[in-house]
């Protein structure tokens, strides 16, 4: 694998390559050994919930004001004797557990209980939901080759039952290289790789009542999940689920064995390339690829699913495909006995194609069965066409002085359909340059090579289709269209960003401590961007080119050999990354903010001085010295205007890898993490509103809570809040919705990434067998984390369905760890 840095990269690979690029080059069949080598590799992993929310189980469903004739907090599931019904409401501010009986759900009658049964928390409701996950994977491969070719083939199997039931998938791949020299002067090179996947059931994420997440945050402490177990009523199966607290808030069991999201995938990618030596000094490469893929995806819901009571079925089928064809004429040469230069000029032609057809039906006569045709009305489809063309020209020159002194100089321009005519070409070039400061200044001793590196580049690019003319959409009815809500722009730019960097490559005491220190500055003008529009206009969104932002950081990347000798060594890495992100300038027109998007109540807010991931939302009104100001009830008061909250993005992140080697042990474990950036959760809001945390255990002995901060008095000064407001009243207020700042968490987390232990079997003990390689292995990847962020993992919070939002949670899904075993053998 080869990491191209920055900008730079983007001659050879485009704007794709904008924050630079990773080149994997795949195994080829070059083989030492004649005859045909074999290599065998299996994995097998278990996977586990890494962390939970802190539930509290103290307190059993009710809304906190329901009271019996003595005067005290009661359960009953439907009117009894005890009094009204209480088990209407996904809230848990009932009554404590402390051995009393109630009339509560029995699930054999499917009703409330014929006597009163005894008051008890069921700790473990949401987490025996869960399971332990695995993953399964099978590789084996067979190489050949000689001096005048190679051949590799592998073929891998991988079998995955997740952590929620009924969901995985299960992947086949093969792949096979050849290469061939037909002479001294021509090459060929040619790869192809299929993919198959499938699965039955994909799990649904975010916050809404067709995910788990929902079910996990309105799911009460007293609730055994066992009567969720049937899925369906006695006599009504595929009818009637049971649910016996909501009907607006679906089975568990029915999300995941009958709310299915199934998908059945295959990917063909190959490409094949010529390489001809036209002399000493030239050489012409042709090459073409084709990024190919069909996917057909099911999505099934049964009858009384809280959106679609007779149930809903719909189909996707996509046609996606990518093709790239290019060539390159590359020069070596001499100027004089000091200067090598290395120049190619090349060329890039892209086409992509993706075509979706969506069919659908509310609605299904017979109950189960989930078919097109079985729709109580006609399916309603839907089709979506993307098409896109890329045509590029590209020169880069290397000149490298007595090798110390080096340059490269590259330009690159594109022509893209996605742009209006006027501005569908554009050019960026990149110039960077080091020098090995070690060969030509009299460093001490210590230093044993040091390299000084500049850069300036730019990147252009360009957009999605579709956006320089009015498109009418496709309707479900016959004969109709509907009208766009996307209001088109025929003279947007294309977005370029400007590059620099610098960097420091220092390594000590022969190699055994290395530096190396980058610091950057890029920014981004005429940003394509989709803004919000007030739906008086008629439309929803206008495309717009968006002023400037600009990113600035520094990256360090500090390693070592501790300890090196005979049968023992230590290595190490410390990397360390800040990054500080500014919008300089808006769009014209937006009037000093620009909407970059949306979760529950919060809002992320670009304005010139802030960032592109600052959260915005209501908050505590607060007095002078900076304490919460309380109304006459007893509640917060309630601002009139949103505010900043913070901002989305981390302080910085880093990460510490060792390495220990002894005689045939390996071990090695990285730790890494970020310190600050924001988050506001949606799920955090709900629990809590809903008494379903530990936080909101405070007060419900006394029944009360007095809120603290400050009131303020009719002559404009503030005196302690004394009001006493009951729990269920308070902690809906103080964590409602739209209380952006009592809702948002600090995201940094410190976690164990990766710890591995390896053995290598040595030659003394293979001996004279057929076994050329063989290793065993144990590992584990996100074991531990440390974090204050109160819900599942701040890493992954910013998954809201398909919808990746930085500084928003919603609905998140639990987020794993996993313990490994892997065997290598090659012979």
């Amino acid at each position: 694998m080869t990491v191209l840095k920055g900008p730079g990269a983007t001659a050879l690979y485009g704007s794709r390559a904008a924050n630079g690029a990773l080149l994997i080059t795949t195994k080829s069949g070059a083989r030492k050994d004649k005859g045909i080598g074999v290599s065998f590799n299996s994995n097998v992993s278990m996977n586990t919930v890494l962390r939970w929310p802190d539930y509290q189980h103290e307190y059993g469903q009710g809304t906190g004001r329901a009271l019996n004739a003595a005067g005290e907090k009661y359960y009953s599931y439907g009117a009894s004797a005890d009094g009204g019904s209480t088990s209407g409401t996904s809230s848990a501010f009932g009554p404590r557990f402390n051995g009393q009986q109630y009339f509560q759900y029995d699930p054999n009658v499917e009703g409330q209980s014929a006597t009163r049964l005894p008051w008890v928390a069921k700790p473990n409701n949401i987490k025996d939901f869960w399971r332990t996950g695995s993953t399964i994977t099978n590789n084996i491969s067979l190489e050949s080759g000689n001096e005048n070719g190679s051949v590799r083939a592998s073929l891998t199997h991988s079998k995955n039952e997740w952590i929620m039931p009924n969901t995985g998938f299960e992947r086949m791949t093969a792949a096979l290289s050849v290469s061939q020299k037909v002479s001294e002067k021509l090459k060929f090179v040619a790869k192809v790789n299929y993919t198959n996947k499938s699965s039955d059931n994909l799990p649904a994420t975010g916050y809404n009542n067709q995910s788990i997440a929902y079910f996990m945050t309105f799911q009460n402490p007293n609730v055994d999940l066992s009567w969720y177990r049937p899925i369906w009523k006695k006599g009504q199966e595929q009818v009637d689920q049971v649910h016996p607290f909501s009907s607006f808030i679906d089975n568990p069991y029915l999300i995941a064995y009958e709310m299915t999201n199934g998908v059945k995938s295959n990917a063909f990618l190959a490409n094949m390339a010529a390489t001809y030596t036209i002399n000493k000094k030239f050489d012409l490469m042709l090459r073409s690829g084709i990024d190919l893929s069909s996917e057909i995806r099911k999505q099934q819901r049964p009858y009384s699913s809280a959106n679609y009571l007779r149930g809903f079925y719909k189909e996707q089928n996509i046609q996606d495909y990518e093709i790239n064809s290019d060539f390159l004429l590359s020069y070596k040469d001499k100027i004089g006995s000091d200067i090598n230069v290395t120049a190619s000029v090349g060329g890039n032609a892209m086409s992509t194609n993706y075509n979706r057809m969506d069919a659908s039906v509310i609605g299904l006569v017979i109950p189960g069965v989930y078919m097109l045709s079985n729709g109580v009305g006609t399916p309603e489809v839907v089709n979506i066409a993307r098409n896109k063309k890329v045509n590029s020209l590209y020169g880069t020159a290397s000149f490298a002085y007595k090798n110390k002194w080096f340059v490269d100089v590259t330009g690159r321009n594109d022509w893209s359909s996605t742009l209006p005519v006027q501005n569908n070409s554009f050019f960026y070039p990149s110039i960077n340059t080091s020098v090995i400061l070690s060969d030509i200044l009299q460093l001490p001793a210590a230093v044993s090579f040091a390299k000084f590196r500049l850069s300036a580049a730019q990147v252009g690019n360009d957009t999605d289709p579709y956006k320089t003319s009015k498109y009418y959409g496709t309707s479900p009815f016959p004969g109709s269209g509907s009208v766009p809500t996307l209001l088109h722009n025929v003279n947007f730019k294309p977005e370029i960003s400007t590059n620099y960097e610098a960097g420091l490559d220092i390594r000590l005491f022969k190699s055994r401590l290395n530096l190396d220190l980058t610091v950057y500055s890029n920014t981004t003008r005429n940003q394509i961007l989709e803004v919000p529009m007030d739906p008086t206009t008629g439309y929803a969104r206008a495309v717009l080119n968006a002023g400037a932002v600009r990113n600035q950081g520094i990256e360090v990347v500090l390693s070592g050999s501790i300890i090196k000798n005979k049968n023992f060594s230590w290595n190490t890495i410390l990397t360390w990354a800040k990054n500080q992100n500014r919008v300089m300038e808006l769009a014209e027109g937006m009037e000093g903010k620009q909407d970059i998007g949306y979760g529950g109540n919060a809002t992320i807010q670009a304005r010139v001085g802030g960032t592109t991931g600052d959260i915005y939302g209501f908050g505590f009104v607060r007095s002078p010295d900076g304490q919460i100001v309380y109304n006459t009830t007893g509640l917060p008061a309630r601002p009139q205007e949103i505010q900043y909250i913070g901002s989305a993005y981390a302080d910085w992140k880093g990460g510490l890898r060792n390495e220990f080697t002894y005689n045939n042990f390996r071990f090695s474990f990285l730790i890494d993490g970020q310190l600050g950036g924001m988050i506001y959760s949606q799920s955090h809001h709900k629990m809590m509103e809903q008494g379903k945390l530990k936080s909101t255990l405070a007060g419900r002995e006394e029944n009360f809570i007095i809120g603290a901060g400050v009131v303020q008095n009719p002559d404009k000064s503030y005196s302690p809040n004394t009001k006493k407001v009951l729990p269920v009243e308070y902690y809906g207020d103080y964590y409602r919705r739209a209380n952006v700042e009592s809702n948002s968490f600090d995201a940094s987390y410190l976690k164990l990434r990766e710890a591995r232990l390896e053995y290598n079997f040595p030659k003394s003990i293979l001996g004279k067998s057929f076994f050329k390689q063989l290793s065993v292995a144990l590992y584990g990847r996100d074991l531990l984390m440390i974090t204050s962020f109160p819900i599942f993992d701040p890493e992954t919070a910013a998954l809201n369905g398909s919808t990746i939002l930085p500084g928003v949670e919603m609905g998140q899904l639990p987020s794993s760890r996993t313990i490994g075993a892997n065997i290598t053998v090659k012979f």
